[in-house]
């Protein structure tokens, strides 16, 4: 019987021992698991910030890139940037100044006279002169001599002489190779502007009258400039056939128009009604 009984107790005690025993091994392999995890996430943040960090260094230029880039606007700006360059002159241009230079006998070059509207250079190279003659206003008129020359201004010929009312007239040398002549206060006693436009015709230099082309033109306070008295009339050259156009009365010195006119559609009616 105490046999039993001490057999029973010792079989007690290996069962507790080995109850325990279990008992740890899962409490320590939960201990495990969970340190593990720990450490695993602790490793994806940490790898996820080397990451972040690693992109913001390759995304942050360094300073040889930011001299590299500097050099690079710097190179496409300088190649933007438009080349100076001369600005191109017409034909027309380029004929007058080939022969600017060339002095007539009067002591006029045709540079000098081209800029008084009384030289022009047309077609192909070809050009002509209206040279003061000395002495040659009279009864009313002015006497100009007219050269010629068809080899760009090496050797001129002389063509019949030109006359021309006396007053106040001024001559703008057209691109086209004409002259225009606004005359005013000469011995016709017109009360208004006229207007000539004047071409070398192969023998003298030929006059159209531009009939009544500003007889129309409106002053500042209505008048009609053909009705206007005791005026002055300025001219500048534009370009093309239009004339910059200053209007002033003499009787109160003031500018009574300041306009740009066009003369294209007048020289046009007149020459086809030649």
């Amino acid at each position: 019987m105490k046999k039993k009984i001490l057999t029973a107790l010792i079989l007690s005690a290996m069962m507790t021992a080995s109850f325990a025993s279990c008992g740890n091994t899962k409490d320590n392999d939960s201990s495990k698991a969970d340190t593990n995890s720990i450490a695993s996430a602790d490793s994806v943040v940490t790898d996820e910030e080397d990451t972040t960090a690693e992109e913001e260094k390759e995304e942050e230029p360094t300073a040889e890139e930011d001299s590299s880039a500097a050099d690079d606007d710097s190179s496409k700006s300088d190649d933007s940037a438009p080349e100076d360059t001369e600005p191109e002159i017409s034909q027309h241009e380029s004929d007058i100044a080939s022969i600017a230079a060339y002095t007539f006998e009067s002591g006029n070059s045709f540079s000098d006279l081209n800029k008084m509207g009384l030289a022009n250079a047309y077609e192909n190279g070809k050009a002509y002169a209206i040279v003061p003659l000395e002495g040659g206003a009279a009864a009313g008129s002015v006497y100009y001599g007219v050269f010629n020359s068809t080899d760009g201004g090496a050797n001129w010929l002389p063509c019949e002489n030109y006359r021309e009312a006396n007053g106040t007239n001024t001559h703008i040398a057209l691109d086209d190779g004409a002259i225009l002549l606004i005359s005013t206060g000469s011995a016709r006693q017109e009360t208004y502007p006229v207007v000539s436009y004047l071409y070398f015709d192969g023998i003298g230099i030929k006059a159209v009258e531009l009939t009544d082309v500003l007889a129309k033109l409106e002053l500042t306070d209505g008048t009609l400039l053909k009705d206007a008295e005791n005026i002055g009339v300025e001219a500048a050259y534009s370009k093309g056939y239009k004339v910059d156009l200053t209007v002033t009365d003499y009787n109160s010195y003031e500018t009574v128009y300041e306009g740009q006119f066009d003369f294209a559609d007048a020289i046009e009616t007149a020459l086809n009604a030649q």
